[in-house]
């Protein structure tokens, strides 16, 4: 079985500390739920709180980070934006570092926050509804 890379995209440190598990929770419901699909593709999920994150910091620098996290978004077959806050600039960044890498961006927009029309522009499709995206990513990205 081929592997199919998903990076999740989505603000975490403007939630702060506090914040943490919301930037986080939604990702770990996706992974969980992606991971036991019966599909052509085994989706090998990266959750970037998995490697860097701001309750265990252990990186030296947010370039350390930024650089990280990029190269594992260059290396995505599919990105999974979730728009959860109205401006993050990491979000935006990896949403575009997509699309010049003509990876496919879906986004989720479950509070029907006001996007910033470029942000919109990078997604092929924005769900408000995570089970519809699931679906969506089963059907048309793993079969």
């Amino acid at each position: 079985m081929k592997n199919f890379n998903i990076y999740l995209a989505g603000a975490i440190s403007c939630f702060g500390k506090d914040g943490y598990n919301y930037s986080n929770d939604w990702r770990i419901e996706l992974k969980n739920k992606l991971e036991n699909l019966e599909s052509k593709y085994k989706p090998i999920i990266t959750n970037p709180n998995d490697y860097y994150n701001i309750i265990t910091i252990e990186y030296d620098s947010e370039l350390e980070v930024q650089k990280f996290d990029l190269d594992r978004v260059r290396n995505s077959d599919l990105v999974i934006v979730n728009f959860n806050a109205k401006t993050s600039i990491g979000t935006s960044k990896e949403i575009a570092v997509a699309n010049e890498h003509n990876i496919p961006v879906l986004g989720l927009n479950e509070y029907g926050l006001e996007l910033h029309p470029w942000d919109i522009n990078d997604c092929r499709k924005i769900f408000t509804d995570k089970n519809k995206l699931i679906d969506y990513v089963n059907r048309f990205y793993l079969n």
